[in-house]
């Protein structure tokens, strides 16, 4: 199993993101082989085809410069900007621990570091 560390904050926009690329960026520039994962996002944009842009996750992808999937990293993308929870039962797809348990732990067998970053504040549910 790999190593893992998780970020959190006490409220949104706290810097989470920023500090989740910057630990994935160094790991990959040492040569270790890591990943990012967040089990929901809400305040997402779309792209042409409709389907949402898991933000954090590509934002993280591109400083990093690591070649993990967007769908790996995020099992939850929300578009409405409001905490995670809120989104999820507002646009009808709830998280299932379950899912996001499996997604972390295909990171931890395909990666040998994960940087785990809490969604919304520390108080969100």
């Amino acid at each position: 199993m790999s190593k893992a560390v998780f970020i959190t904050g006490t409220g949104t926009d706290m810097g989470k993101t920023y500090l989740s690329g910057l630990i994935v960026k160094k790991l990959a520039q040492a040569g270790k082989n890591p990943a990012y994962y967040k089990a929901a996002m809400s305040g997402n944009d779309r792209r042409t085809d409709g389907s949402l842009i898991p933000g954090d996750a590509l934002f993280v992808k591109e400083m990093s410069g690591i070649s993990q999937s967007l769908d790996d990293m995020c099992p939850y993308v929300y578009e409405n900007a409001w905490s995670p929870h809120l989104a999820s039962r507002v646009e009808g797809n709830p998280v299932d621990l379950d899912v996001v348990r499996r997604g972390f732990l295909k990171a931890a067998n395909d990666y040998e570091y994960i940087t785990m970053e809490g969604s919304g504040g520390i108080l969100c549910p």
